[in-house]
């Protein structure tokens, strides 16, 4: 089947294929739409202030995260396998925790498996951000039939539109309380989600995108392993190649973001990034 949808991709002019992959999208956004407006209530709540996303690349186990228990974060995906996880989420400030929509091949079991395990570890005062997509068997589904996060501040985003060289930047794309980019790396929908609620200044680390750099999975991030993350290139049979063809989806949609989004200054403060296009800051310098 995916052979056949590959010859006849072949044969239609990429831009009719954005327009009906963002239409198919937006029929199954138009499902979730009055739980998406919902985040209207994030929109510039933090205008004056600064943040820290917070992702799994090695680099970050070279910093002392634990002065950020007093500053706003944005963890994602498997961040809570962090030693200083709970002492950096227990401070007295706001925090986030933003999860990207789930795909294929992951199980039903085995992402049922990671929020459960992700629950028990993340603080109830965290307030958590989740994924969606045109995926049958998305995050609502699967927390909504094994009684998940229920103590939880629970908002939702809607990822469709296709980004690509194609792409024609708006400002609505990158609004949470509409239909959002489908990005590539659960960074850029962080990155998205911290320009929304209106901070100054945001701070990016362990957010290296240097896959290509590296031999071996297991390497990527600063744990070994994970239960949603099983020799998960090995069951896609994802070459080296289609790494770099992810990173390079992954640098488009940062450098977009940097060009057409001045309301914030974004800092890497990630040492061993390949990601330039945002200025490079010593993380220790700012405390």
């Amino acid at each position: 089947m995916q052979k056949y949808k590959k010859i006849i991709k072949s044969f239609i002019p990429p831009l009719f294929l954005n327009k009906m992959s963002y239409i198919k999208n937006y029929i199954h956004f138009l499902r979730y739409k009055d739980l998406i407006i919902k985040n209207s209530e994030l929109k510039d709540i933090h205008r004056g202030k600064r943040c820290f996303i917070l992702g799994s690349a090695p680099s970050i186990k070279k910093e002392n995260l634990k002065p950020l228990k007093n500053e706003i974060v944005i963890a994602m995906n498997n961040f809570y396998v962090h030693e200083d996880f709970l002492e950096i989420m227990n401070g007295n400030v706001q925090k986030y925790y933003i999860v990207a929509p789930i795909h294929p091949p992951q199980t039903e079991v085995e992402w049922k498996m990671w929020f459960e395990d992700m629950e028990r570890h993340v603080p109830i005062n965290t307030i958590m951000v989740f994924g969606l997509t045109s995926y049958r068997f998305n995050i609502k589904y699967i927390l909504e039939k094994y009684g998940l996060f229920r103590n939880h501040t629970v908002y939702w985003y809607f990822a469709g539109i296709p980004v690509n060289e194609y792409y024609k930047f708006k400002e609505s794309h990158i609004c949470f309380h509409n239909m959002v980019w489908a990005a590539s790396s659960v960074s850029t929908y962080a990155l998205l989600l911290a320009l929304y609620m209106g901070f100054d200044n945001i701070y990016l680390l362990g957010v290296d995108h240097n896959y290509v750099c590296i031999e071996r999975e297991e390497e990527y991030r600063f744990y070994k392993s994970s239960i949603h993350q099983q020799k998960e290139h090995e069951r896609m049979n994802f070459k080296k190649s289609d790494e770099f063809f992810a990173t390079g989806k992954v640098f488009l949609e940062k450098e977009i973001i940097a060009e057409m989004c001045k309301t914030a200054k974004i800092y890497n403060c990630s040492k061993e990034s390949l990601l330039n296009m945002f200025e490079k800051i010593d993380f220790s310098s700012l405390f």
